[in-house]
């Protein structure tokens, strides 16, 4: 994983993402977004906290480097 996109997703988003945050990070709609999850389309492990799903900006980082590496391959 990049450090380079998690430093960027600390600083800008703190260490748990929310659905707005990982949408506008992702260029998606939230409603989008939500789909993805519900589909399992969305490789990101996702961490309950009462309702409110929860992504870890380490695992949303990982995310995006395995997408770069499936887009440049």
């Amino acid at each position: 994983m990049s450090l380079l996109t998690q430093a960027y997703l600390l600083d800008r988003y703190g260490p748990l993402l929310t659905d707005a945050n990982l949408a506008s990070v992702l260029h998606v709609d939230a409603g989008s977004l939500r789909n993805m999850r519900a589909a399992g389309d969305l490789d990101i492990p996702v961490i309950r906290r009462g309702k409110t799903p929860l992504y870890a900006a380490e695992d949303v980082a990982a995310y995006l480097d395995r997408i770069r590496l499936a887009v440049a391959a």
